[in-house]
């Protein structure tokens, strides 16, 4: 007894010596702070000969313990460790030498055992971020090389996305990928790597000059082809929409939507799948498939936004062609923000050279020299000049709708070598369809530059006999490609009713032109038959959703562009009606009667209040509700429950009582909540002037 306390007391003094002390609890043992030493050997993990010999044998020499266990452990440096010597004590471990035995332990004689568990994950830790900066190092001088061949840049490390964290504070290196600001601009893209053409550009010289002035832009910055959180960003994951819900509307989108653009999202996948490979063209399909939901108003506002996000984000990151044709996908549907994605779009298209394509497709070019299009299969060449295609079709149609130059030039070797392409023996239906619409916006590109689209001064008369000879090329156009259109197997006919709506839409385009600077006076009679085309053109596209009443089902489905050209077609059709139908000597009260019987068969399309469809139908109703008041033509129309005339033109508009409640509400049972978040303007069809289309500001057209 008297040895033991001896012991006791030899360890109060020890304790009061060193740095910290650990007072036990009044229960069984003590409860250290755990931040301030984290790494504790429990009491089962020491041998009995380190707690204490048997109580029987506590006599006993101290020296059988080295003698039942000699395993020393090795630990990092500088890293203090305690010992449980007794349950009610803990006692700090100071190892100057880099491990085992302690200072404590060599002094008592003990061994000194520890615990390798946390030791090893620490060590783990630290060869993980070892071997991470190695593969990251050796990455950067593969891409660099490929980028010097001219070569496809291998994929992005993917195991390094979020892989920020674990580096210890006393070990400044590696440095990990992490999310801070200069993280980023690793992924922003200064200026496009090349020039988008086969010549060497000035540009071209000036990066390479730079890349030997600056050792470190040799293989970082825009070589990352992907943002590291990209993969984390989809719409589920953020948790806009649940993984059902996605599942059903990349369903919906690839069973129908997609084959009304020729099938450019390629083979269905399975959105679990398709959030991975590319969130960017997950979230474009989710959008896109939200707006043609009758029911998915709240569902479409959150992905818009959601999408408006990614695509913002990635603005000066470097993307791949899935990219490209997510932008592609949302231009063509997404009319508020049309021009924003066909923009950036072609300006990726550039930088990609995905018009070289075509060039290796067709021959034109050695496969041998380095490019990532001649590496690519012949089958993804055919996607690329679809994708192409694409993009110049959309471009040319912003550029007729809002009164603009393209963007992509008409004379590419692509465009104007369209013939060669179709008649490739593996050219397919959708082929077809997409080179029927580059034909058809050759001819109205011409009709732009030379009747010219800016200019508001009345066509001299030298310009007649070109008017007819575009004409005459819109008829051939037509009669050469309706022979060629077959039934889809997903959408049916509408691509042959298509063709005959493009059809009178480029007629349309063409005769309008002749009423600018008119400013509501006589038609010249060298003119009169151009203007009797427009005017039948315009008739024709409403006559079309009557004579097929199988157009109606197609409305919520067809890109934006058909029903901006429908509403240019009414609008068209009532300043005809206001101004030139005694020149024209057509009967009012039938062209009331086929407008008002088309825009009912508009507001019975079951339709959510953002699409098209939806806001250009209030609209049409209350102009042609004016212009049938302003000509005593109230009789023609068929008041229904929805629909009343105008009061007297003697109050205000904001006074009128137009009661649209028929054109602006959504079906029973649809989410009216949206609808009343929209701006009023956006409800009714902007003014569009004098048979002009609407400018850049128009809040329909944006």
């Amino acid at each position: 007894m008297t040895k033991r306390k001896s012991s006791g007391s030899e360890r109060e003094t020890i304790n009061q010596q060193e740095s910290r002390i650990y007072h036990p609890t009044d229960n069984d043992g003590l409860q250290p702070n755990s931040q301030e030493h984290p790494y504790m050997v429990s009491r089962s993990e020491v041998p009995s000969e380190i707690t204490g010999l048997n109580r029987s044998e506590s006599g006993a020499p101290a020296k059988r313990a080295r003698q039942s266990d000699g395993s020393v452990v090795e630990v990092l440096s500088g890293i203090t460790r305690s010992l449980h010597v007794r349950p009610a004590e803990k006692i700090r471990c100071d190892m100057p030498d880099d491990g085992p035995p302690c200072v404590r332990c060599r002094r008592r004689d003990l061994s000194c055992v520890l615990s390798r568990n946390l030791q090893s994950l620490l060590e783990d830790i630290k060869n993980t971020e070892l071997i991470q900066s190695d593969v990251r190092n050796m990455h950067e001088a593969l891409t660099a090389v490929c980028q010097q061949l001219e070569l496809e840049r291998p994929k992005p490390l993917v195991s390094m996305a979020g892989s920020g964290q674990g580096a210890g504070r006393n070990n400044p290196e590696p440095v990990v990928q992490g999310t801070g600001d200069d993280n980023m601009d690793e992924n922003c893209e200064i200026s496009p790597p090349q020039s988008p053409n086969a010549v060497q550009a000035p540009i071209d010289t000036f990066l390479d000059i730079a890349k030997l002035g600056n050792h470190k832009s040799t293989g970082t910055g825009h070589n990352r082809n992907t943002s590291r959180s990209e993969s984390k960003d989809d719409l589920v994951s953020k948790g806009i929409i649940t993984i059902e819900v996605a599942e059903r509307l990349v369903e919906n989108y690839f069973s129908r939507l997609d084959h009304y653009l020729y099938g450019i999202g390629g083979p269905p996948q399975p959105a679990s799948k398709l959030r991975i490979t590319s969130p960017i063209l997950f979230g474009a399909i989710c959008t896109v498939s939200a707006l043609h939901d009758p029911h998915g108003s709240k569902l479409y506002v959150s992905c818009n936004r959601a999408l408006r996000s990614l695509v913002s984000k990635s603005l000066f990151e470097k993307r791949d062609v899935e990219y490209i044709r997510a932008l592609c996908i949302s231009s063509f549907w997404l009319t508020d923000a049309s021009r924003i994605f066909s923009s950036d779009a072609i300006r990726r298209a550039g930088d990609m050279r995905l018009h070289r394509s075509f060039e290796y497709l067709m021959g034109l070019r050695s496969t041998s020299i380095g490019s990532p299009s001649s590496l690519s299969t012949p089958t993804e060449l055919a996607d690329r000049v679809q994708l192409w295609y694409l993009l110049f079709i959309c471009d040319q149609h912003l550029s007729i709708l809002h009164n603009r130059d393209s963007l992509v030039r008409s004379d590419n070797e692509i465009a104007v070598s369209w013939e060669s392409y179709l008649h490739r023996a593996e050219a397919t239906e959708s082929d077809v369809r997409i080179l029927s619409q580059v034909s058809l916006l050759l001819i109205m590109g011409q009709v732009r530059d030379v009747l010219g689209s800016n200019n508001d001064m009345p066509l001299p008369h030298a310009l007649c006999s070109q008017i007819m000879s575009f004409s005459r090329q819109l008829d051939k156009w037509f009669n050469r490609f309706s022979a060629l259109f077959t039934t889809n197997a997903y959408i049916g006919e509408f691509p042959r009713r298509g063709l005959q709506l493009h059809y009178q839409f480029g007629k349309l385009y063409l005769g309008h032109q002749v009423f600018k600077g008119l400013h509501g006076q006589a038609i010249p009679a060298h003119l009169l038959t151009a203007a009797g085309m427009a005017h039948e053109a315009a008739t024709a596209i409403f006559e079309k959703f009557l004579i097929e009443p199988e157009l109606q089902q197609d409305l919520v489905g067809m890109p934006h562009y058909f029903h901006i050209m429908i509403a240019f077609a009414g609008h068209f059709l009532l300043e005809i009606w206001r101004n030139y139908h005694q020149q024209l000597s057509f009967k009012l009260e039938n062209e009331f009667t086929l407008m008002d019987t088309v825009l009912t068969l508009f507001r019975n399309t079951p339709c959510i209040p953002q699409h098209p469809v939806s806001r250009m139908t209030g609209g049409l109703t209350r102009k042609m509700l004016d212009c049938a008041e302003s000509l005593g033509m109230q009789n023609a129309i068929n008041k229904g429950p929805g629909l009343s005339m105008p009061c007297s033109t003697g109050m205000s508009q904001n006074s009128q009582t137009v009661n649209i409640q028929a054109a602006c509400q959504p079906p029973l049972g649809m989410v009216t909540e949206d609808l009343m978040q929209l701006p009023p303007e956006e409800l009714f069809l902007s003014d569009l002037g004098e048979f002009n289309f609407p400018d850049l500001a128009s809040h329909f057209t944006t």
